[in-house]
């Protein structure tokens, strides 16, 4: 019994070391990039089992359990930051991204929470023809929108105060492609591009190449297109991973950090791994994010408030 009590605390604790060595290792393989993914569960992983060690009096098992915590919250601690304030004077606006989930029985309440939320541009995903159909009363409060939805291959739905002109779909990656849906706006009187995406889910939903395929693709498209844009959608892909970090780095973006994940909305937030995210060209800055559980999804929503630090690199 004393043995069976002892694998069972030592398994979690040998996982947990196994995520954060590979955090450390996801531009090496794709399996590493696989490994970290949970990195943030796995935090909580192993509070959990030290503080059972220590009920049982497993002080060995309750030390490396408190180390591989330990671990784990340094290596995040980093993605989970809120950025620093922008200038007090700066424009502003917000944006909601919002995965739906196509089977959202809840659609009512995720149009009553948007209405409340009073975001200026709204991102949904997975939106399906009964989805859209569920959503059509926000058409009342956003006069504007790009619907990609009845595109095979897109589920995007974008709704705005703003005018949006030069919309397009695309769709980047060899082996499964994926949306990506970009169109010219002026949120807060600066003229920008937004790209809206929703990436494939990694092996073993997808061949094992898609992800980096497609982030490679995204990232070449957006480093070559003038002028200042925002990238928001589900990337299936936390911050600290291949997917987001070449995005980040080829195309000169910057992600919205901040405590909370995403996925799965079930879970309580220090859980959830961090999937949707936002990023933006210089010139803006992230004011503030949150992230809300909007009903019947398994993803939560991120409401971000944007400034525009710099107007200078405005069209």
């Amino acid at each position: 019994m004393k043995n069976i009590v002892f694998i069972f605390l030592l398994l979690p604790i040998i996982f947990v070391i196994a995520v954060c060595a590979a955090t450390q290792l996801v531009d090496v393989h794709w399996l590493f990039d696989m490994m970290a993914l949970p990195l943030l569960p796995s935090f909580g992983i192993a509070i959990t089992v030290g503080l059972i060690a220590l009920a049982l009096r497993r002080w060995r098992l309750a030390a490396a359990a408190g180390v591989a915590a330990a671990a784990a919250y340094a290596l995040a601690a980093p993605w989970m930051q809120r950025p620093p304030p922008p200038d007090a004077g700066a424009a502003r606006f917000t944006l909601l991204q919002f995965n739906t989930y196509y089977r959202n029985h809840e659609l009512a309440g995720v149009v009553q929470r948007i209405e409340a939320i009073d975001a200026d541009i709204v991102v949904l995903l997975e939106i399906t023809p009964r989805g859209r159909k569920g959503l059509r009363a926000l058409d009342a409060h956003y006069p504007h929108r790009f619907e990609c939805w009845q595109s095979p291959g897109c589920d995007i739905l974008v709704l705005s105060r703003f005018p949006i002109t030069e919309p397009h779909i695309d769709f980047v990656g060899s082996i499964q492609r994926s949306p990506v849906a970009w169109f010219e706006s002026s949120p807060a009187g600066c003229r920008l591009t937004i790209f809206v995406t929703h990436l494939t889910r990694p092996f073993p939903f997808a061949p094992i190449a898609s992800q980096h395929l497609e982030a490679d693709d995204l990232a070449e498209a957006l480093r070559g297109w003038p002028g200042p844009k925002l990238l928001v959608g589900d990337f299936n892909a936390p911050p600290w991973g291949h997917v987001v970090k070449t995005i980040e780095n080829k195309a000169d973006l910057h992600v919205s950090l901040g405590p909370g994940g995403t996925w799965h909305a079930a879970l309580p937030p220090p859980m959830r791994i961090p999937i949707d995210h936002l990023m933006a060209s210089q010139g803006f800055a992230f004011a503030e994010r949150k992230v809300l559980r909007l009903p019947g999804s398994d993803h939560a929503a991120v409401l971000t408030q944007i400034a525009v630090e710099d107007r200078s690199r405005c069209w």
